[in-house]
This record gives C-alpha cells, sequence and structure tokens, in this order.
C-alpha cells in the first residue's frame, strides 16, 4: 500500500503526542508495516530530520530565521509583517507556526506520496552556490501553498532541523523487531547491525517482505563495510581498583584514556566504494562523482574518510591524520579507532581538548593546521584487508594493530598497551598517567571478546581520576532549559543551565540538576546567543522535571554538557520511581561546554544509579 506523506505526518502528529516507547513502537509499526520496504526507509530518515545517515553530508542548511523571511516575504500584502516571527515565538515551534500561517494562505493541495516528498528534500538538499538561500526558498513556499497545514508543519521542521519526535533509534529497533516477529525478540540483533552500519535506513532495507527466516539471513550476513562508519563502543564504571580485576579475571589490558576527540580512520580502495545499495546513493551521484564524494580525485585508487564518534565526517578537518594514513604501504584496506590529540611536537605531550577541539572547524584549516598539529592516538583495529575483525578477541586485535602500525613518528600512532594481573600494578600504571603524565586516567579491557559497536558492558572499563576525588565519573546532560539568574548574572542573560539524562526507560530526559559554576561571563554569554533559536515555550516532550527545578526558559534537548559534582545524591523523601530515579548532583560545575557526542550517548538513569552506588558502597 503506498501511503501520502499527509498520512505519514499524522502519524508523526500521534507519535508527538504520545509518552510511552510501547505505545510509539506500536503506532510506528503498524504504520510502517503497510508501507513499501523503499518508503520504510525514507521514514527511517525522515524521523531522524534527515535525508540520508549522519555521516553523509546532506545538509538542509536552511534556517528557521530564513524560512520566517520567507514566509513574511510572500504573505506581506495577505498578513501583517512581523506575524510568523510573533507566532514562532509565543507557540515555540517553528512548525506550529508555518502551518497556522499557512491556514490563511490560497491553496490548490497537492497529493504527494513520501517519495515525492523525499525527492524534493533532496533537491533541496542539493541546491547550493549563489543565490542558493532564494531557490531553496522557492520550492519551499511552493510546497507550502500547494499542502495541507499538517504537512506544511512537519515539512517545515524537517528543513529547519527542528523535527524533534522523541523516537530513539533503539525505539526503532524495537519496531522492526515488531514488524518481523510481534516482539522485541530481534532487538538486540537490529541493534548489532545498526552498530556496525550507523546507516537506520540501510537497517529498514533488511526488513526484506517482514519474513523471519529472510530476515535473520539477512541480518547475519551484514558485515563492517568501510566508508561506513562503526558506532563507538562505550565503557563501563567500578569503583575501585580491586574490583576491576574482580569482574575481568586474571589477565587486563590497560590503555591510557585521553581527552580529545573520538576518531575513526578509514582507509580503502575504490573498488571497494559503496558495495551496499543505499537509497541516498543516487541523490548523492547527480551532485558529485562518487569517488571525489568520498575523498581523493578519481585519479586516486586509495580513499581515506575520518569519523567523529557522532558520526561526522571530519575527513577535511584533519589533513595530516589522512596523508598518514594513505601513505601506510602493504594494506590495502582498515578501519581504526582512535582518539584524536592537539599535539606539541617540540615537547612530543598533547595539548589540551580546548585546543585540540580548534581544529573541529571547515574552514582555515591549513592556517590552524599550523598553529595546532594533531596526532591520533590509535587503540583498537577493527577491519584489515577486507576482513571484518569485529567479533576477534580484543587482544588479538591489538596485538595485529600494534605489529603493523608501530611507528614511533607521524600523526598516527599507537596507543600505549599493558597486561597486568595485580591491583598494585593497575593503580600504579593509573598513578603515573594521571599525576606524571596528565592524563584522565586508563581504560581497561578484557582480553577475550569483540567489539561490540554502540554496546556498554564490563567488558571495558574506564578509570578516571575524579574516583579517587569525588564522582567515580563525569556526567553528560543535555541542557533543556536556563535561568535568567540575579545580579550581575542578569545582565549575562542567564544564570544557570538545566541538565537532564537519559530515562531508558520511560524515554524521558529527566532533569537532575542546574549548573552554575565553572561558567565564565564570556561563556554564559556566548551560551545564551548559541540556545537562542532553540527556545521554546514550554517544556520540550520528553522532558520531566521536579517542581524545584523548573527554568525560566526551555531549550530544546540539543546540546551536550560535561558536568562533574562533589557527588551523586538522593534527598529523604525522594521517590525512587521519580525523576531520575529520585538522584540529583551535589555542587554541579561546568567541565565542558557542547561536547563531541550525540543524545543518544549522554548518561542514562542506570549509569547514574551505577556511580550512585559506586560512591556509597
Amino acid at each position: 500500500m503506498k501511503k501520502t506523506f499527509k498520512e505519514l505526518c499524522e502519524l508523526f502528529g500521534d507519535v508527538e503526542d504520545t509518552r510511552s516507547r510501547l505505545d510509539m513502537t506500536s503506532l510506528m509499526s503498524g504504520f510502517l508495516g503497510q508501507c513499501s520496504l523503499y518508503d520504510i526507509q525514507i521514514i527511517s530518515y525522515l524521523i531522524q530530520g534527515r535525508v540520508a545517515p549522519m555521516f553523509v553530508n546532506s545538509e538542509f542548511n536552511y534556517s528557521e530565521k530564513s524560512m520566517i523571511n520567507l514566509i513574511e516575504g510572500y504573505s506581506k500584502s495577505n498578513q501583517s509583517r512581523g506575524e510568523i516571527s510573533k507566532l514562532r515565538e509565543e507557540l515555540g515551534d517553528i512548525g506550529d507556526a508555518v502551518s497556522q500561517m499557512s491556514e490563511g494562505l490560497k491553496k490548490k493541495v497537492q497529493k504527494r506520496s513520501i517519495s515525492d516528498v523525499y525527492e524534493l528534500l533532496w533537491d533541496i538538499v542539493n541546491t547550493t552556490g549563489s543565490g542558493s538561500v532564494g531557490r531553496k526558498g522557492n520550492m519551499i513556499m511552493d510546497f507550502i501553498l500547494t499542502s495541507s497545514e499538517i504537512e506544511a508543519k512537519y515539512f517545515s521542521r524537517i528543513v529547519c532541523g527542528s523535527l524533534r519526535l522523541g523516537l530513539h533509534s533503539k525505539t526503532m529497533m524495537d519496531v522492526f523487531s515488531y514488524m518481523v516477529i510481534k516482539d522485541k525478540s530481534l532487538s538486540e540483533e537490529f541493534n548489532r547491525v545498526y552498530g556496525i552500519s550507523a546507516d537506520i535506513g540501510y537497517v529498514a532495507s533488511l526488513l526484506d517482505s517482514f519474513e523471519e527466516n529472510k530476515v535473520k539471513k539477512n541480518i547475519s550476513n551484514l558485515t563492517v563495510t568501510p566508508g561506513f562508519p562503526i558506532l563507538a563502543r562505550l565503557v563501563e564504571r567500578v569503583g575501585s581498583f580491586k574490583e576491576v580485576l574482580k569482574r575481568l579475571g586474571g589477565e587486563i589490558l590497560v590503555q591510557p584514556k585521553f581527552d580529545g576527540l573520538r576518531l575513526q580512520i578509514h582507509k580503502f580502495k575504490k573498488e571497494d566504494l559503496l558495495n551496499r545499495e543505499v537509497i541516498w546513493q543516487k541523490f548523492l551521484v547527480e551532485k558529485n562523482d562518487e569517488v571525489s564524494l568520498f575523498g581523493g580525485s578519481k585519479e586516486e585508487n586509495v580513499i581515506v574518510k575520518l569519523f567523529t564518534r557522532n558520526l561526522e565526517d571530519v575527513t577535511d578537518m584533519f589533513p595530516e591524520v589522512v596523508e598518514e594514513a594513505r601513505s601506510i604501504e602493504g594494506i590495502n584496506s582498515f578501519i581504526l579507532d582512535s582518539e584524536v590529540l592537539g599535539w606539541d611536537y617540540t615537547k612530543d605531550t598533547f595539548l589540551s581538548y580546548q585546543k585540540t577541539m580548534q581544529r573541529k572547524r571547515k574552514y582555515d584549516v591549513d592556517t590552524i593546521k599550523e598553529n595546532i598539529p594533531v596526532r591520533a592516538m590509535i587503540f583498537d583495529l577493527l577491519y584489515l584487508n577486507g576482513k571484518d575483525l569485529t567479533t576477534m578477541d580484543t587482544v588479538k586485535r591489538i596485538e595485529r594493530m600494534e605489529k603493523l602500525f608501530g611507528r614511533e613518528e607521524g600523526s598516527i600512532k599507537v596507543a600505549q598497551t599493558v597486561r597486568v594481573k595485580k591491583t598494585k600494578e593497575l593503580k600504579e600504571i593509573f598513578d603515573d598517567y594521571v599525576n606524571n603524565k596528565g592524563l584522565e586516567g586508563v581504560i581497561v579491557k578484557q582480553l577475550v571478546g569483540g567489539y561490540k559497536a554502540g554496546a556498554r558492558n564490563y567488558e571495558w572499563i574506564k578509570l578516571k581520576k575524579s574516583m579517587e576525588s569525588g564522582l567515580v565519573d563525569t556526567v553528560d546532560c543535555v541542557v533543556v532549559g536556563y535561568n535568567y539568574g540575579s545580579g550581575r548574572r542578569a545582565q549575562l542573560g542567564m544564570g544557570a543551565l538545566l541538565g537532564a539524562i537519559y530515562n531508558e526507560e520511560n524515554n524521558t530526559y529527566d532533569a537532575i540538576c542546574k549548573i552554575g559554576t565553572g561558567i565564565s561571563d564570556e561563556l554564559f554569554k556566548k551560551i545564551h546567543q548559541v540556545l537562542k533559536p532553540f527556545i521554546v515555550s514550554s517544556i520540550p516532550k520528553n522532558v520531566v522535571v521536579n517542581d524545584l527545578l523548573k527554568p525560566d526558559v526551555w531549550v530544546v534537548p540539543k546540546f551536550i554538557i560535561t558536568v562533574d559534582a562533589d557527588e551523586v545524591t538522593r534527598d529523604i523523601g525522594k521517590d525512587e520511581n521519580g525523576v531520575g530515579n529520585g538522584l540529583s548532583l551535589r555542587f554541579p560545575r561546568l567541565v565542558e561546554w557542547d561536547r563531541d557526542t550525540g543524545l543518544e550517548s549522554i548518561t542514562t538513569v542506570r549509569d547514574l544509579i551505577t556511580i550512585f552506588e559506586l560512591n556509597h558502597s
């Protein structure tokens, strides 16, 4: 059955009104079960507000301000100027504002399929160069004038990058499982293939005819492919050195924990390029030749790609790493997991995280490269010469990496791995890294077991210097609001940020603390300006908060911050089944603003419970 875009938008409305993850799963699986496989792939991207996965450069580059100017420019003879701006401010949502404004416009509504709209969205993406904002505006305005109000609402949200349905990728893996076997039994398998492909539309393509045997065969046949990033493996926490050996057994691997930018390095040959069938490929080919799209010219046979933990393609930002990877002879293809650091080659030591992040920019790369050179410290090998190594034991992957990439000089260097059997040895290595070398701590790994992309378990454990003085670990929160502040801070626009963590069970962002310490006046001013376009008039969907923490201003959950604190507390009388399991942070302080990680990687309620129990054990 071919569904229309209007029907899809009505589904989006139903999902938006739904809080329960189970109910969302039911709504989505019921609708997708009536769609063609092609449309299912399209919808999988659209629910993320995109037309392709994160690692594909397919941004709309059309702001809410441009949308407001577009509507005002058209309606100036029919409506009072400034009305759309007022509506956006009052309603707190560009989609609702455009929908309400479009009610008064003369229309001849067209019936559009989901694929029709997908192609139009790609036309907007592929419109670039001089005058592109105007040409994009013409396409957008034509759509608004020939669509229903609900279509105008969700179309404008997608184009402006503010869809915000509250659908987590893990929820979609549940949806896919329900479509095949009517329960969540296949969710973990879908999570695995999503982890090694990072492409939700491609995972959707494996649904085939929804026949269980066919789908299971498709899933089992999927392997790592160079050019397609793998979700970063995550680590667990413990409260003591002794517990590490207790959990991991007799012998463990210890590696330094760097504070840089997680970087996945892919090298492969032209003939290996895009051996997966993906629906977005044909739209990219219309814009560029496929080889230059993945780095390099037509004449170059070797391609190198770099991806962050957040799946962003940053190949152009680190040319020295690209050239170093390209120059490695005797290895046709590989995928390396690393941490890239600003590097002082005169002193042979790393630079601060803040310095490193200055390299994460698209312009003036050559200039900043001279001022802040980098080095990628590699700690894992995931793919080699056409073979997926993610199912190989960690110790064997590392041994192979050390043998093949053990260079002393250059922009790619193997991080030291030490085998340890005793708690005393582990503590000595930890103290050396933290006290003498200025690192954050160490990562401890079990010898056996594969690389479980996007997963977190006790096969990999992090030990940070904060464990000896306060929290076992810092907390990554998403900003969901702020307070104006008083006195001098009132003049800065804000006095404290409201931070939330992810509640996997309820599919909510649970506000746990206000952060006003560790933020300079200059940073407060910067944050205030950055958050302005993301202010909403009411509490965002899927955000929950106790009355005592309610902010003066709500913002869309988008920006990630790292927070330290004296301890995790549960006040007497707080409900353990309530917001954030009744937990909060005592004396929280900002460590990092706008951390390079996605919403799906922030600290969870389960994580915070673990930290609380470790600190109180």
